[in-house]
């Protein structure tokens, strides 16, 4: 039996169709980081962990944007709206901050190639950042 209108956002049919949604935002949020991660790394000689503090910020505008708007269809009053920004910007902070870490580890404990450890900390942060803004912000 097919579900549809309010009924497919609830259940798996609506958990996997947020899923990809998601997986498609993130895909979008991960080649705007990248892209800056590597502009403000290679092209301005920036540290590392400046690289990846600007290129991390930019996927964020643009994720909380789509993943309102698209992936969690959230059309909550401009009030609301505010306080799921305060959220999301909070929980990407807690995630950046993660991300340094795990990155300066492995760049300077483990000598993992910068790029590798890049990719590596971005897995980390979308799997516990798709749990978190479905239980907690966009719920």
């Amino acid at each position: 039996m097919k579900m549809t209108g309010r009924a497919a956002d609830y259940g798996l049919a609506g958990l996997f169709k947020k899923l990809i949604r998601f997986s498609f935002v993130g895909a979008s949020n991960t080649l705007i980081d990248f892209l800056m991660f590597t502009i403000f790394h290679e092209a301005f000689s920036a540290g590392y962990m400046i690289s990846q503090v600007i290129g991390y910020s930019t996927g964020i505008v643009n994720s909380f944007i789509l993943n309102k708007r698209w992936t969690f269809e959230d059309k909550s009053p401009r009030k609301e709206a505010a306080k799921k920004l305060i959220q999301f910007v909070s929980v990407n902070l807690i995630t950046l901050g993660i991300t340094l870490i795990i990155m300066n580890l492995l760049v300077k404990t483990a000598n993992v190639n910068v790029y590798a450890a890049k990719v590596i900390v971005t897995f980390i942060a979308q799997i516990s950042n798709f749990l978190i803004y479905k239980l907690w912000i966009f719920n």
